[in-house]
């Protein structure tokens, strides 16, 4: 019997409101592989062109749903996720972010005291880019994601 691994992609664009007209080339620029998350309801025509774009270079598509993905960002919440089983947890504010000016950051311990309870499926959100995930990484993250990280 052959076991295959389920893996998560390592970069994660956050589809929301804010977002707006940026959309499309925020798709187009990302790398195969990566992976799209949906917290905005779009419309069956958004649907469909977010797919059409999103299959053929191998983009994954989740819509924040119970057990599918949960914004964490306490242990209340990773506890709730847990329970539900939820296959994403985003641990969310990891830096000052522009799309919750109000919002502290977590600060790197309890970022990775979270993302070691959330076992080694937690997901950095929160002022996310490349060179930011490359130095917290190591705290027990699998993955990021942001927003304006892909925009213009």
């Amino acid at each position: 019997m052959v076991r295959t691994r389920q893996t998560i992609a390592k970069q994660w664009l956050i589809v929301d409101e804010r977002l707006g007209h940026e959309l499309w080339p925020a798709l187009r620029r990302l790398p195969k592989g990566s992976g799209v998350l949906l917290i905005r309801r779009l419309t069956r025509i958004e649907k469909r062109q977010v797919r059409c774009l999103a299959e053929p270079r191998g983009l994954h598509l989740v819509e924040e749903r119970p057990g599918a993905a949960a914004r964490v960002h306490d242990v209340a919440e990773l506890r709730r996720a847990l329970m539900r089983r939820t296959a994403l947890i985003l641990l969310s504010p990891l830096f000052e972010t522009r799309s919750h000016p109000g919002w502290r950051p977590m600060g790197r311990m309890r970022a990775a005291a979270l993302a070691r309870l959330a076992g080694r499926k937690a997901i950095a959100l929160g002022g996310m880019n490349r060179k930011r995930y490359a130095k917290i990484a190591p705290l027990g993250f699998v993955a990021w994601a942001g927003i304006d990280a892909f925009r213009i």
